[in-house]
């Protein structure tokens, strides 16, 4: 696992952009103003969750791929994930499997590879929160490995429910 160079503040200013989604993930849509801010967040969540999976060790390389709408679409994301993503992510349900590859392959299109195009993520709401939350617990738990993780705040590592 990697970030152990981080510092609290960086772990907070992470943290911080996920809590923005407790608030936009009610935002779907509304005027103009709303659902840009939604899709800003949305975006930079995934990012964000991206990010943080990587320091975890679950990394999914995407770029030029070509992700089906069908039934093996689950598949053909976890197949992009390097080892210890496969193993992290085998032990999810099925559900919060694809809620997690969901966001992290729209992590990856909305800003790391853009030029790939395919932006035909599925992720909502539900995603979203399930992905953040799947990301808090494996932090929480693990948190005894970056020490500076350890002296946020603890309801950064809390559930959005």
């Amino acid at each position: 696992m990697s970030g152990k160079n981080l510092e609290t503040t960086d772990w907070e200013h992470r943290l911080n952009n996920l809590w923005a989604w407790r608030k936009w993930r009610h935002t779907t849509s509304g005027n103009c103003d709303e659902r840009a801010t939604y899709g800003v967040v949305l975006d930079g969540c995934a990012v964000t969750v991206r990010a943080l999976c990587g320091i975890i060790g679950v990394k999914c390389y995407f770029e030029g791929e070509t992700i089906s709408q069908g039934q093996n679409r689950m598949q053909e994301l976890f197949n992009c994930c390097n080892k210890v993503g496969k193993e992290l992510v085998s032990k999810l349900p099925l559900e919060n499997q694809r809620c997690l590859l969901e966001v992290l392959y729209l992590g990856n299109r909305a800003v790391a590879h853009p030029d790939d195009g395919g932006l035909d993520h599925k992720t909502g709401k539900e995603e979203m929160t399930v992905a953040i939350n799947i990301v808090l617990d494996w932090l929480a738990t693990n948190k005894s490995q970056w020490p500076a993780l350890a002296k946020v705040p603890k309801e950064f590592l809390e559930h959005i429910k």
